[in-house]
């Protein structure tokens, strides 16, 4: 007697997520990154008298201890702007390095700092670097603030069309910024020691960065044939951006602003790539 067998059907096996599909996952989640964003505004305020207000003060006290040590002792100021142009020159390199490095050092440990929501919640990892970088993104906006108010009273002479391109520039350095994030959390979720190399390696970028000294010109400290090999410093490229756009009265430098643009997408996309790869494997090592 034959046996009849039933044909088998193909079986489908569920397609892997790809990039896109993993960054849509990301934006769907922006309820949960705006909850972490303002719980981290929160925890930093908490028992604080002044609250908020140290989004404003902190940079100015940390400008004005470098307007008294560099300034007066480097003699930076004596210029023939004077103090007002130097205090907008040293925070406009101030304001995005403090940016840039908070983001980065609380990124690098985001991941091992919620080991209890990695193991136990199936969603996508990347909400962490995200938020804790939009919470440091608040405070740069409160020291922009700051910087608009000093602006106004010191320079108001400098203000010209050449601002609207000041935020071009942040909307830049933000991916840029993002994009570390990414790949130092990524980096810490793997590597206890990443914290202790990376803090290290933003030591050393903090004195390769014109954040209070000045590259070219008078008080130049970098000579003219080395400018071009200084300026593929991407922090060099912002902070000088940021003072064409207010103290020299002009739209940043087209090569320089091209390069960090570039740089900037890299850095987003490939961090971004890199981290969403690695995701499934930081139970299994926080």
């Amino acid at each position: 007697m034959a046996m009849s067998i039933a044909p088998q059907k193909n079986l489908i096996l569920p397609r892997p997520p790809t990039i896109m599909d993993r960054f849509r996952a990301l934006l769907a989640r922006r309820e949960t990154i705006r909850y972490l964003v303002f719980s981290s505004l929160r925890a930093n305020h908490r028992d604080k008298a002044l609250g908020k207000l140290w989004s404003l003060l902190d940079p100015m006290l940390f400008m004005l201890a470098y307007l008294v040590v560099f300034g007066f002792s480097f003699k930076q100021i004596h210029s023939e702007k004077g103090v007002g142009e130097f205090v907008i020159y040293l925070l406009c390199g101030v304001l995005p390095w403090r940016f840039h490095e908070a983001s980065i050092a609380s990124a690098t440990g985001c991941i091992r700092a919620n080991r209890g929501l990695i193991h136990e919640i199936n969603f996508p990892k990347a909400v962490f670097p995200t938020a804790l970088v939009l919470a440091k993104l608040n405070d740069f906006l409160w020291g922009l603030a700051a910087l608009l108010i000093l602006y106004l009273i010191l320079r108001p002479q400098d203000i010209s069309l050449a601002a609207i391109g000041f935020p071009v520039v942040l909307a830049i350095q933000i991916f840029f910024t993002l994009g570390f994030a990414f790949v130092a959390a990524y980096l810490g979720a793997f590597f206890a020691d990443t914290s202790n190399v990376l803090a290290a390696a933003l030591r050393f970028w903090f004195f390769f960065s014109p954040i209070f000294y000045r590259i070219s010109g008078e008080d130049g400290i970098i000579p003219p044939k080395y400018v071009t090999l200084y300026m593929l410093n991407p922090m060099a490229c912002f902070m000088e951006a940021y003072r064409d756009c207010l103290l020299r009265q002009q739209l940043p430098n087209p090569a320089h602003l091209a390069y960090v643009a570039i740089l900037s997408a890299a850095l987003f996309v490939g961090g971004f790539i890199l981290f969403s790869r690695g995701e499934g494997h930081f139970a299994k090592h926080v």
